[in-house]
């Protein structure tokens, strides 16, 4: 697991035990019931914002997951879009970009190119 990998998978964890913290917190305070826990994202122009917000990040996350990962020739690119749905975005988004570099990784050399620009034979005088 290279630097990268790392950095990451701690970001994967961070992302999935912080909103869960917070639905344990609800939970806790306002009962299992998560009726009141969607009423709540109209309550407010901002939190109508936040959660309009996020929706389309979502839809744009899941497009890009899907082409992304089809072209990479990954197997488990779908895991992070109903990953997103059932934890957030902040555990999703991580968990694809480290699913995405172990994919690129594992290329031949030849296909690693990914993000670099290819060198051109220097011209001789």
């Amino acid at each position: 697991m290279n630097r990268r990998e790392r950095a990451l998978l701690v970001l994967t964890i961070v992302g999935f035990l912080v909103p869960n913290t917070m639905i344990a917190l609800f939970a806790v305070r306002h009962g299992i019931a998560f009726d009141g826990y969607f009423r709540h994202f109209g309550d407010s122009p901002l939190a109508t914002l936040l959660a309009l917000d996020l929706s389309i990040s979502f839809v744009a996350f899941a497009l890009w997951a899907a082409w992304e990962g089809k072209r990479l020739g990954m197997r488990s690119w779908w895991v992070p879009i109903p990953a997103s749905l059932l934890v957030g975005l902040c555990f999703a988004l991580p968990l694809f970009l480290l699913l995405r570099e172990r994919a690129v990784r594992k290329r031949p050399p030849h296909l690693q190119m990914e993000g670099r620009e290819p060198r051109l034979p220097q011209a001789t005088p």
